[in-house]
This record gives C-alpha cells, structure tokens and sequence, in this order.
C-alpha cells in the first residue's frame, strides 16, 4: 500500500490573519471574518459554476504548522486526546477544512465570509458545502 502521495495547490488564502494566535478556532466563530481565494491559472475554469450565496467546503494546508502530538489537549477538553478526535491544526497530515459563503467572484479571486485560514495558506480543494 502507498504511503506517501503528492498534493498540489489550487490557489492561496488572502486573509487578514498572519500568525496563528490572531485566527479564529472555527470559521463558524468568525462569521464575519473575510478571506479571498485566489486561484492559479491553470485552475481557473473549475471555479466558473460557483455563484456568491453558495456555501463551499475549502480544504487547505496549515502551512505554519511544526509537527504533531498524537495525543494533545482540545481546546475546550481539560482531558488528553488522540489528535484525530481534534481539530488541532497540528496534525500528521496538516490539512484543514472549513465551510465559508462565498460574497462575490472576480475572474480568479473567490470572496469569501468565515474566513480561519492564516494567510498564504494553500488552497487543496474546494467543494459545494452539502
């Protein structure tokens, strides 16, 4: 079985957050917080069928992170937990996801409310939210 894979960028998080102790834990705890998803070229056309209103599932990278515990303190636990129980962003794969209402679409660049993301961070995936 493959153990190791490569993952490439669609785009890059503009937000207003640069380091991690100034983003909200949750994109739902920051309703209002606003972000842009800018899209590299070659990725473009993906995007031509999202409409402002919608709600997409974006699936970024936490660049920022330094390594992981596999047991770790929740935020709102005062008892240990495995990683996976968590949504720590130090984690063996440094991936995270969070539900956002897209505002408005300008060629390449994705507005967004519900912003988390620190900025830079790059773009895996976007999905419509179900």
């Amino acid at each position: 079985m493959k153990s190791e894979f490569t993952i490439n960028a669609i785009g890059y998080i503009n937000s207003e957050y640069a380091e991690r102790k100034q983003a909200p834990h949750q994109g739902k705890e920051s309703k209002n917080s606003l972000g842009t998803i800018e899209m590299l070229p070659e990725y473009k056309d993906g995007i031509r069928d999202l409409r402002a209103g919608m709600k997409i599932t974006v699936i970024f990278c936490f660049h920022l992170s330094k390594g992981y515990e596999l047991i770790t303190r929740a935020r709102l636990s005062p008892v240990p937990m495995g990683v996976f129980s968590t949504r720590s962003p130090d984690r063996p794969n440094s991936l995270g996801v969070t539900e956002v209402e897209i505002l408005e679409i300008n060629d390449n660049k994705i507005s967004f409310a519900g912003a988390d993301m620190l900025d830079g961070s790059p773009v895996i995936d976007i999905k419509p939210s179900i």
